[in-house]
């Protein structure tokens, strides 16, 4: 199970929603937090083919107010995954001032993409950032193949350690396992599929390669306090889900 079967579920996700466009909004934040670029772009394409809020009489000049609305939106995202705020602040200026000098639809759709890539990009260096390497490298590794089942040996087979190694050093520089680093970041992309679709629970633990929906359910609750059962209700209760 890889990658590939998580776009092809969210290029469908947008027809189960009760608003669209506000969910696609949210899906597309939680991917750019996620750092998931090709996610993030498979929800591009679907927005893209909905009608886009008119905020001018003039096409272009309203395709740039969406995007420095997006912008605005991509700076958040960035400073809630911990981005310190001023080197958010910065990318977005320099976004904002380049997007009002592009003159076609195809150079603002394709600058669009930039935005998003070099937002994820801003976060990925963040969170790398204050770790020595080869941890910066496995957190990397983690969080751009977090939904697949990640054990220490395999991380440590790829950079030539000992499992044992590898998880005294991950423990002393990240100040938690490395077992519960990589479960973390699973619960974080389950999150994701419970706030934003209606695949099953048992879906979800079989693309995030848990070996059963019961040991799902216990390292779901173990991290965020409920169960995925529970959690998503209090999406539905938001109003974000369909009932």
């Amino acid at each position: 199970m890889n990658n590939v079967l998580i776009r092809e579920k969210l290029k469908n996700f947008n027809i189960q929603y009760s608003h669209p466009s506000y969910s696609l909004e949210q899906q597309l934040l939680q991917q750019i937090k996620l750092c998931n670029f090709e996610e993030a772009m498979e929800i591009v394409k679907t927005t893209r083919q909905l009608e886009r809020p008119k905020l001018s009489n003039d096409a272009i000049r309203s395709l740039k107010n969406g995007l420095i609305a997006s912008c605005t939106l991509f700076t958040r995202a960035a400073i809630e995954s911990n981005v310190d705020y001023e080197d958010a602040f910065a990318l977005s200026d320099v976004f904002i001032k380049h997007i009002d000098q592009l003159n076609t639809i195809d150079e603002l759709y394709q600058f669009e993409v930039t935005m998003i890539k070099d937002f994820i990009d801003l976060i990925e260096r963040d969170r790398v950032s204050e770790y020595q390497y080869p941890i910066s490298k496995v957190i990397k590794y983690i969080y751009a193949n977090g939904a697949k089942k990640l054990t220490v040996s395999y991380l440590a087979g790829i950079y030539h350690m000992s499992p044992d190694y590898l998880s005294k050093m991950f423990h002393k520089e990240v100040g938690i396992t490395l077992s519960i680093f990589i479960q973390a970041q699973r619960v974080d992309i389950a999150k994701n599929f419970l706030e934003f679709s209606q695949m099953s629970i048992t879906d979800i633990s079989t693309i995030l390669e848990f070996c059963n929906p019961a040991y799902f359910t216990k390292i779901f609750k173990k991290h965020t306090g409920s169960s995925p059962k529970d959690y998503r209700n209090l999406y539905k209760n938001k109003g974000i889900l369909k009932k």
